[in-house]
């Protein structure tokens, strides 16, 4: 079985990746295939670069699902968790593979910019017209590198996470579940 995450920045995926993780499964994680063609190129992998970086090459070889497919080769059990899909052809390449699962991962823009504040991670937005600037880009999916809106809505689960952490495992259990 392979779960597909999608969902904003800060609403919990790598929470429930981890989750999934002490249950079992691999973890695999886009922007981890974007950081090391970065890190060959000599450049800085903060959130911008890594974006433009998933574009260019998307564009250079007109395969919106390249990432995807990269993924899929480094699988090697049958479970596993790829946390990052933020394309619609991203999903449709998983699609062509037996049992896989997509739960998306939302929360209040409030609470999401509160969550990526206190994650600190190198180059995410320091203020709130910032992150909201770039959340609407992402989530507007006028761009085809970034159609967060377009991926949520093709989920087979939807995990509101706007509560704890041990109710965002419940409900990812309860997803689990589902598909068992």
């Amino acid at each position: 079985m392979i779960i597909g995450l999608t969902g904003n920045m800060g609403s919990g995926k790598a929470e429930v990746a981890k989750y999934l993780q002490s249950k079992g499964f691999e973890n695999y994680v886009y922007s981890d295939i974007l950081r090391q063609i970065a890190k060959q190129k000599n450049i800085e992998p903060n959130r911008a670069n890594l974006q433009k970086l998933g574009t260019d090459i998307k564009k250079k070889t007109k395969n919106w699902g390249i990432l995807s497919k990269e993924l899929a080769k480094k699988i090697k059990t049958d479970k596993a968790v790829v946390d990052g899909i933020r394309n619609v052809d991203e999903i449709k390449e998983f699609r062509k593979r037996e049992h896989f699962y997509l739960i998306g991962v939302t929360a209040s823009q409030r609470l999401r910019y509160k969550r990526i504040r206190q994650r600190g991670r190198e180059g995410d937005p320091k203020t709130f017209k910032e992150f909201k600037k770039l959340d609407n880009l992402e989530n507007r999916g006028k761009t085809k590198g970034q159609e967060i809106i377009k991926c949520l809505r093709r989920a087979d689960f939807l995990i509101i996470n706007n509560n704890s952490l041990d109710e965002l495992k419940r409900k990812t259990d309860e997803c689990l579940s589902s598909i068992k």
